[in-house]
């Protein structure tokens, strides 16, 4: 189990932070405590006496023992914090409680004061007079204690309430003593496995194997810790340390969460699912202090370098020497009760930042962002929504699930794109009309990015067969379906050119061209479909008294086609790279002192 040792290292590496919760409310569990949803607060004093009680929702910390964090209908108090019915409502399970607290209430003075305060039994009397209604066993109440001089009353902030209840766990657990799976130590074992690793599916469990179901491993064995002896104490800090990754920097959806972490100093590492251009806007934070440090935050001169090297500047080279053991893992539960890995990868040296770079690198094309172009290779779920479409039904979720793997694979292990993806990328992208906007029409914004992310694929898809294309016009390429895209930009222009120029330049013809609304058949039917297009162009080539400037640059396309080629094959997705470039080269020859009008109007 060296993914679970793995995690229960990074729980030592930093446990200095251990129950300081991020700004978000995270935080790393100590040994022997849960999370809970609690919905009251009472505040007493040092002597047990009742001040206030307030009604708000707050997840907090709270100790537990193992029978209670994994309590479901059979009764089980927690230790300090717990629900109305243990304090109050519930004569048994009141008992269980004040039997459970009385027990470590020596180890504390301000658990010494709740105890006294639960069993003065005032509780539902206090609530009352603070106008909370209490009509149901299900609250949860927290307590606070406020003792002079002391400035921790909230007892889930006060790390000296945490540690007396993890010394009292050491001094009472029981000695049932085996050889411990994951850390090969001797350690009391434990059969009864925290839930609520992802809060997205929060009662499911990675691990499960107590003796008292009978389960009896298909005959091979009589007892669970014959088949997966783990010990108590490597049980939480593995758990908890996933926990804290998931909800810290996981990649979700839906019930799937991925992480990535460095297992020589437990700091996460690069989403493996971001566009480039995310990961280069992220704000570089320096490592001011071991929460900070904890949460995954690279330090500032490997970020930079990272970064750099994503935008494909700076030397990529330089980070070789940041030498580091990386985890991948992605874990999804199949019902509301159990969860498992369906992925995971262990990394050595630089491999895999080395990898997020050659993704980064070989799957980019253009983009456009706030007004300005910039390479990138397209996010996940970016590139997903391209080859499956959009969201539609509650089954695109499983979809997205099992592609979120697949193309972990191709980032994280190097394997290659299925080529079924990017045939059905193409096939999409080639029927324009097929992007609509919510109130009906054309959405020409959402077809050009998907244009621009089915390029990125297949641009990588061709890198990964030793064919390697530019980001920029290559107006030498002879290849058959480049320059068959080439010719179908052209035409997409002159059109839109002719038009610009009868509206007087005052307004714009959002109508999409010949060019666009014949795409669909020009993949299929490239020869014959641009013979009907091209004569289409008449009218907007005599508006353009001729049109010379577009009629030289077919006639160049044109002469580099051989005899061969020019035939009705239907065309690959090479051609949207040779259209999409194409399209480029036009634009930055307008930005470049609209050289293409000047060609025009000098006809």
């Amino acid at each position: 189990m060296s993914w679970f040792s793995n995690l229960a290292e990074a729980y030592d590496r930093i446990s200095d932070i251990v129950g300081i919760p991020d700004e978000d409310g995270n935080a790393l569990l100590p040994r022997n405590h849960m999370t809970a949803k609690t919905d009251i607060s009472v505040t007493i004093d040092g002597d047990g006496k009742f001040r206030r009680a307030d009604e708000n929702n707050l997840n907090i910390i709270v100790p537990c023992t193992e029978d209670s964090s994994t309590r479901t209908n059979k009764p089980e108090s927690h230790p300090l914090h717990d629900q109305l019915g243990y304090l109050a409502l519930d004569k048994k399970k009141r008992s269980m409680y004040l039997a459970q607290i009385a027990e470590w209430s020596g180890c504390h003075p301000k658990v010494s004061a709740v105890h006294k305060y639960v069993t003065n039994g005032t509780l539902l009397d206090d609530l009352q007079i603070s106008g909370i209604k209490a009509d149901s066993d299900k609250l949860f109440v927290r307590f606070s204690v406020e003792i002079p001089d002391d400035f921790t009353s909230n007892l889930w902030e006060d790390m000296t309430v945490a540690k007396a209840w993890q010394e009292y766990c050491v001094t009472s657990q029981p000695k049932n003593e085996t050889l411990c799976y994951v850390t090969g130590a001797i350690s009391p074992m434990t059969v009864k496995h925290p839930k609520g690793i992802n809060q997205s599916v929060n009662g499911a469990k990675l691990i499960s194997c107590n003796d008292e179901t009978n389960y009896t491993y298909k005959g091979r064995f009589n007892k669970s810790t014959q088949a997966n002896a783990i010990s108590a104490d490597a049980s939480h800090r593995g758990h908890a340390m996933l926990k804290y990754l998931i909800a810290t920097q996981g990649y979700k959806c839906d019930t799937q969460a991925v992480v990535a972490w460095a297992i020589d100093d437990g700091k996460a590492l690069p989403n493996p699912f971001k566009d480039s251009y995310g990961l280069y806007t992220d704000t570089v934070k320096t490592e001011k202090d071991n929460l900070i440090e904890a949460q995954g935050e690279l330090a500032t001169d490997y970020a930079k370098k990272l970064r750099i090297a994503l935008r494909g500047k700076g030397d990529g080279a330089s980070l070789g020497n940041q030498t580091r053991s990386v985890a991948v893992m992605a874990v999804d539960a199949a019902t509301t009760g159990r969860m498992g890995i369906t992925f995971y990868q262990h990394l050595r040296e630089n491999e895999y930042i080395d990898r997020i770079i050659a993704w980064h690198d070989s799957c980019r094309w253009w983009f456009r962002h706030d007004g300005r172009d910039y390479i990138s290779a397209p996010g996940v779920d970016r590139i997903i929504a391209t080859v499956y479409g959009e969201r539609k039904g509650e089954g695109y979720t499983k979809i997205q699930k099992q592609a979120r793997e697949r193309l972990l694979r191709n980032i994280v292990c190097g394997e290659p794109i299925d080529r079924c993806w990017i045939a059905a990328a193409v096939t999409r992208v080639s029927n324009p009309f097929s992007y609509d906007k919510q109130d009906g029409g054309w959405d020409a914004g959402k077809w050009k990015n998907a244009l621009n992310i089915t390029c990125a694929i297949t641009r990588k898809h061709y890198n990964e067969k030793k064919e390697e294309f530019h980001l920029e016009l290559e107006t030498t390429r002879t290849d058959r379906d480049y320059l068959f895209g080439r010719l179908l930009a052209i035409a997409d222009r002159l059109e839109s050119h002719a038009r610009y120029l009868q509206t007087n330049k005052n307004d714009t013809d959002k109508r999409p061209t010949n060019a666009v609304r014949y795409m669909s058949a020009f993949a299929s039917k490239p020869l014959r479909t641009w013979k009907l297009i091209f004569d289409q162009l008449n009218p907007y080539i005599q508006r353009l008294d001729g049109a010379e400037w577009y009629q030289r640059q077919i006639d160049e396309i044109m002469s580099l086609f051989t005899k061969d080629d020019f035939n009705d094959s239907p065309l690959g997705g090479k051609y949207l790279l040779g259209y999409s470039l194409q399209r480029r080269a036009f634009f930055n020859q307008n930005n470049n002192n609209d050289k293409e009008e000047t060609s025009n109007e000098s006809d």
